[in-house]
């Protein structure tokens, strides 16, 4: 069972990644929640905490999902299966694109909260694929791991600006020729 804080954090989230921060306000936090807003404050003294809560509890939902997605393949497997992952997900009916992306739009201002929360995301990230490339024993692990974390941001703004028919193959494509070339 959830805690009032996990309730309140996991309510905010799914708004703020549907409806986006700005637009999100705190009596509907609390409504959706099922709280009162002094109780939402007892656990969040500002929106900008729940924010910063919201950021962190996706953080750990998509590391989670995203390495158990790309774990079951074969080591050799593992970079090609995180485009696969990004593939998938921008597939999924409530994908609304990146919150760390959307937070970073949203909270342009480099040294905003939310904009640091998604900077340290996507530099976790980029460690991870590096991880990849190194156990799949690619050449220059570190160039193709960041050639792939373009490949797969690029995915996730043209799927979530222009929608996601035409950008699948293509994407499929372009990780064969880079991981062929590697």
């Amino acid at each position: 069972m959830m805690t009032t804080a996990e309730k309140i954090t996991h309510s905010a989230l799914q708004l703020f990644y549907r409806q986006g921060f700005h637009a999100t306000g705190v009596a509907q936090l609390s409504q959706a929640a099922g709280v009162t807003k002094k109780t939402l404050y007892s656990y969040f003294a500002s929106k900008d905490l729940l924010v910063a809560a919201a950021l962190q509890l996706r953080h750990e939902q998509f590391s989670l999902r995203m390495q158990v997605s790309v774990e079951a393949q074969a080591v050799h497997l593992r970079p090609l299966a995180y485009i696969e992952f990004i593939i998938n997900w921008v597939q999924q009916a409530d994908f609304y694109g990146c919150a760390f992306i959307n937070a970073a739009a949203e909270y342009a201002e480099l040294n905003a909260s939310p904009h640091l929360l998604a900077k340290t995301h996507k530099q976790n990230l980029t460690s991870y694929l590096a991880e990849l490339c190194r156990a799949a024993h690619l050449n220059q692990a570190d160039l193709v791991a960041g050639q792939l974390f373009l490949l797969g941001e690029g995915l996730i703004v043209a799927c979530q600006v222009n929608g996601v028919a035409e950008h699948l193959l293509q994407a499929t494509r372009a990780t064969a020729l880079l991981l062929v070339a590697k």
